[in-house]
C-alpha cells in the first residue's frame, strides 16, 4: 500500500486571521476626529471660563492689595485701570499708583466767573458761557482761581497749570485747599484751562471750582476780581492725579481677557424699561464713577456722548475705604469677559437700526444667544462673564457670576443683583 505523501508547505492553516477592511478603518479614524473635536471643544470653554474667573481673582486681588498697602503705609494707594491700546472702551491691565507732591507753585487770586474773559462777570452778561446756572445765580458768586502765568511781572510767579494739565497729572476732580493750611477743600474743573495761554495770558490760567467758594466776594459786582484786600494774592494745596508707584510695572490680565467698561451697566444696550424702548447709549457705563469719563461729541445718536480717561483710577484711604471723586459712586462694578464679545458688541452697537422696532435692534443681552448684527439667526455663545463689585464706604470686594433666570437668560435691571443683595447663585 502506497502511502500518499503532502508537503508541509501546502498544508493549509488551522484557522485565517482576518485583516480590517479599508471602510471599518475610515468609520473608526472618523469616530476617533470626533471625540478628539468634542475633547478639545469642552477643554477651551474650560480654558476660557477659567481665564474669565482667573482675571477676576487678578483684578479681587489687585484691589485687595491695594486696600492693604494703604493701611499698612497709612497712606492712601490704589489701582489704575489701562485703557487697552486697541479698544480704549476695555482695560486690559493694572497697576498700583500712589499720591504724587501737592503742588502750591505760583501767584493766584479768587474771581468772579468770566467765562468769555472780556472784563465782565458771566453774571449779568448773557452771552458768556458761564452765564448759566450754578454760576450766575448770585452776583457775589466766587468760582475761579487765577493764575498769573504769562504776567510778566517781577512780584508774581507762574502756576504751572497749563504744563501739569498737558502731562496729565492736573484733571477734573482734583482737590485744592483755599488757602492752604487753614481754609476748605475743594474739587476743580479743567474746562477753563484747556485753552488758556501761558505766553500772553489771554485767556489766562484758571482753575473752575466745582463748588462755590465759601465766602462771597466784597468788590463791586461788576469787577471780575472777588476779593480788595491790601493782598489779594494767596497760598494753595492741589492734589495731582497719583503716578504708579515706583518699580511697579503694569500686570495684563490673562490674554483674550478685558474689563468690558460699556457694560459695566445695568442697562449697557439702553433698552430699559422696556415699556419704553429707545435706545441710549448713554446708558452704557453707570455703574462706573463719572471722574472716569469725558465728554466728546459723537458722530451719531447710536453712539455714546463720552469716552474713558486714562485715569481709571481708584484710591483708597489709610482706613480702607475709597477716597477721592469715585467715592461718591457707593458701589461700582466690573464686567470682565472675553475680549471677542467686546468686538462684536462693538459692532453690534454700531449698526443703526429702528428704535421702534425692538426684534431689529435688541442686542444679545436682550436676546441671548442672537446678536443684532446677525439678522440671518446664525447666533454665537456670549462667552463666560463675571462681575468683581467694589463697596466705596467700607472698601469690601466681591466676585460673583451675572444674574440670571431659571433658564440661563440675562435679565435687564438686574444683573448685578447677587453682588447687590448678597444672594448667591443656585440657591
Amino acid at each position: 500500500m502506497r502511502t500518499q505523501y503532502t508537503p508541509t508547505s501546502r498544508r493549509q492553516p488551522a484557522s485565517v486571521v482576518r485583516g480590517f477592511t479599508l471602510i471599518e478603518l475610515l468609520v473608526v479614524v472618523l469616530i476617533t476626529l470626533v471625540l478628539a473635536g468634542v475633547t478639545v471643544a469642552t477643554i477651551n470653554i474650560t480654558i476660557n471660563g477659567d481665564k474669565v474667573r482667573s482675571g477676576a481673582r487678578q483684578v479681587q486681588s489687585y484691589l485687595e492689595g491695594a486696600r492693604n498697602r494703604a493701611i499698612f503705609a497709612r497712606e492712601a494707594r490704589g489701582v489704575r485701570f489701562l485703557l487697552d491700546p486697541t479698544d480704549p472702551r476695555t482695560v486690559s491691565s493694572l497697576v498700583f499708583i500712589a499720591p504724587t507732591e501737592p503742588w502750591t507753585e505760583g501767584t493766584v487770586i479768587l474771581e468772579r466767573p468770566d467765562g468769555d474773559n472780556d472784563g465782565n462777570p458771566a453774571y449779568g452778561d448773557m452771552g458768556d458761557p458761564l452765564a448759566v446756572s450754578p454760576y450766575n445765580d448770585s452776583a457775589n458768586g466766587v468760582w475761579v482761581l487765577r493764575g498769573y502765568d504769562g504776567d510778566s511781572s517781577s512780584y508774581t510767579r507762574d502756576t504751572g497749570w497749563k504744563e501739569l494739565y498737558d502731562r496729565g497729572v492736573l484733571r477734573d476732580g482734583n482737590r485744592i485747599q483755599i488757602p492752604y493750611g487753614t481754609g476748605a477743600w475743594y474739587t476743580i474743573d479743567t474746562r477753563l484751562l484747556a485753552n488758556a495761554d501761558i505766553n500772553d495770558g489771554n485767556p489766562p490760567v484758571r482753575l473752575l471750582l466745582q463748588q462755590e467758594y465759601r465766602e462771597a466776594a466784597d468788590t463791586d459786582v461788576n469787577t471780575v476780581q472777588a476779593f480788595d484786600r491790601a493782598s489779594p494774592s494767596l497760598k494753595y494745596k492741589l492734589e495731582l492725579t497719583p503716578a504708579p508707584m515706583p518699580n511697579q510695572e503694569p500686570v495684563q490680565l490673562p490674554q483674550g481677557v478685558v474689563v468690558h467698561l460699556d457694560r459695566c451697566s445695568t442697562d449697557p444696550d439702553g433698552q430699559f424699561p422696556t415699556t419704553s424702548p429707545t435706545r441710549n447709549p448713554n446708558l452704557r457705563a453707570n455703574r462706573l464713577p463719572s471722574s472716569w469719563k469725558y465728554s466728546l461729541t459723537p458722530t451719531d445718536a447710536w453712539l455714546p456722548s463720552f469716552g474713558y480717561t486714562p485715569y481709571c483710577d481708584i484710591m483708597f484711604s489709610p482706613r480702607g475705604s475709597v477716597t477721592g471723586p469715585e467715592a461718591s459712586s457707593g458701589l461700582v462694578h466690573f464686567y470682565l469677559g472675553e475680549q471677542k464679545d467686546a468686538d462684536r458688541d462693538r459692532a453690534d452697537w454700531a449698526i443703526r437700526r429702528d428704535p421702534g422696532d425692538a426684534q431689529r435692534w435688541s442686542a444679545p443681552e436682550m436676546l441671548p444667544a442672537q446678536t443684532a448684527s446677525d439678522m440671518a439667526g446664525n447666533a454665537y455663545q456670549r462667552g463666560d462673564k463675571v462681575v468683581v463689585s467694589l463697596f466705596t464706604r467700607t472698601g469690601a470686594i466681591t466676585t460673583n457670576p451675572i444674574y440670571t433666570d431659571e433658564n440661563g437668560n440675562e435679565i435687564s435691571g438686574e444683573r448685578f443683583r447677587y453682588s447687590e443683595t448678597g444672594e448667591v447663585a443656585g440657591r
